[in-house]
């Protein structure tokens, strides 16, 4: 279906966090409550192979918005934040005359200028909800009072559906970044109580694996976070609450989804869904996250509803990335593309109904320092902050193979094919050695052009005038202009 590209759509954007794509009932979940969210997938197009930038928060987040990998912006923490000057969605919709409203955690743009980006705005983010008095462990999951403070999720929606009234004469952009599901593993009732632990059936990745064959940061954070303290009623407990979580953000999306209908701009809205990763959940022995790769970390839902009813009902089966999603959102919204951005939009291939993909998608993690390989005596930590976060690390996927190399870890193969619960590493089985002799060519080529724009000899574009190319993406403006100054960067290019 070809969709009306002159036609200035409203945007909405719903991102909750730590959310895995398996536990959504539209992405083959049997016994979790979400309705609304898979009514979404039924009227627009969901993606089933669509990889997040990189594991953790803030990374993800700006190479969303950035539509830049993490090699590049080089954001690698929680709090990670990148200056508005970077060439990104919201800045270029509020140029084209779009009110912009966030509500809920940032987590992309420099603090100080949020004023800058937004026009509405609530910005609050609880961390892990440190502090709350049953916040012990990284396994900890416990009813939230349903007047606490850290109870936001309906509070975030009803200010979304507030804005989008105040703003229904005017294009706009609501983005609403939910902390559920994101641990501690707690939701207020009815949803504490919905899902009873003794139906919960414990996955093989929970106890099959071998920690020998896994990166060494992996048992430095399960004893770090006291896990062998986790017994499967304790994992039953947290996965209940984590589904009561997905079911609180589920009814709140329909909340704003009724809210589009009941102001009547469902045809002139445009709602993409997605997570800025997944959760480890008990999965390989660990719960929250850490700098590694595995499908229920990296492999997010993601679902884009189009007003004309393209793509409805369908599914991109292809490698997608999430640097994709942003030059596609803006195609649709015949806003410019900045020639800073490097992911692909996908509007063409999707109007093909071919839903090809890519080869290959990028994804990394791992701060600057050397990975935590033995673990700290005495140490005990309940969200996977520093040294947990240390050791930078890069997967690729490509077809059915996932290759994830660290800088001073093990690596990791797995066939999925045959392996899709990844158990069984195959980076040093001979039998794949021709395999993974591929593909670290295939990611080390990957990884050397992370900065690599087709855009020809020249940088002819003055709203963006520091050739990106060459420098950082939020390289200084005057510095750049000293450079030009002293004949070093060429007339040709002035």
């Amino acid at each position: 279906m070809v969709v009306n590209m002159k036609k200035k759509y409203n945007l909405v954007i719903i991102v909750p966090d730590q959310m895995r794509k398996d536990y959504l009932g539209c992405y083959g979940h049997s016994t979790i409550r979400t309705p609304h969210i898979d009514a979404l997938a039924q009227e627009g197009l969901k993606f089933d192979n669509l990889y997040c930038a990189a594991p953790l928060c803030g990374p993800s987040r700006c190479s969303f918005a950035t539509s830049t990998y993490v090699g590049e912006h080089n954001r690698r923490n929680y709090w990670s934040t990148i200056s508005p000057d970077v060439p990104n969605l919201v800045t270029a919709m509020k140029r084209s005359g779009y009110r912009t409203g966030m509500f809920g955690k940032n987590h992309l743009f420099t603090y100080e200028r949020l004023s800058e980006v937004w026009d509405e705005l609530d910005e609050i983010c609880l961390g892990n909800y440190d502090g709350h008095p049953e916040y012990t462990h990284s396994f900890s999951s416990f009813t939230l009072e349903k007047d606490h403070p850290f109870n936001i999720t309906e509070r975030l929606t009803t200010e979304g559906m507030e804005f989008m009234e105040k703003n229904r004469s005017t294009p706009f952009l609501l983005w609403i970044n939910y902390q559920d599901p994101h641990p501690a593993y707690c939701c207020p009732q009815p949803y504490a109580s919905m899902y009873r632990p003794e139906d919960v059936v414990l996955s093989e990745r929970v106890s099959a694996y071998k920690s020998e064959e896994q990166p060494r940061r992996n048992e430095t954070f399960r004893i770090h976070s006291e896990m062998d303290l986790c017994t499967e009623d304790d994992l039953r407990k947290v996965i209940t609450h984590y589904m009561g979580q997905v079911t609180y953000v589920d009814d709140n999306v329909g909340r704003l989804v009724a809210k589009i209908r009941e102001l009547n701009l469902q045809e002139d809205t445009i709602v993409l869904f997605f997570s800025d990763h997944g959760e480890l959940l008990g999965d390989y022995g660990m719960t929250h996250k850490n700098p590694t790769f595995y499908e229920c970390l990296t492999a997010i839902p993601a679902i884009l509803v189009h007003p004309n009813g393209a793509w409805r009902n369908l599914s991109f089966d292809g490698l997608v990335e999430e640097v994709d999603l942003v030059p596609t959102l803006l195609e649709l919204l015949d806003i410019p593309i900045p020639p800073t951005m490097v992911g692909t939009s996908l509007v063409a291939t999707m109007e093909s109904g071919r839903f090809e993909g890519k080869e290959s998608i990028l994804c990394e993690a791992g701060g600057g320092a050397p990975t935590c390989t033995e673990p700290i005596a005495g140490y005990r930590q309940t969200a996977p902050h520093a040294p947990t976060s240390f050791g930078p690390g890069a997967m690729i996927r490509w077809k059915d193979y996932k290759l994830s190399i660290y800088a001073d870890d093990l690596g990791e193969l797995y066939d999925l094919a045959t392996d899709p619960l990844e158990l069984h590493n195959r980076y040093n089985d001979p039998h794949y050695a021709t395999i993974r002799s591929e593909m670290t060519t295939m990611l080390t080529k990957r990884l050397l052009g992370v900065k690599v724009r087709d855009v020809g000899i020249h940088w002819n574009y003055p709203e963006y005038p520091h050739d990106v190319r060459f420098e950082p993406l939020d390289y200084c403006g005057v510095i750049t202009e000293d450079i030009r100054a002293s004949g070093e960067y060429g007339a040709e290019q002035m």
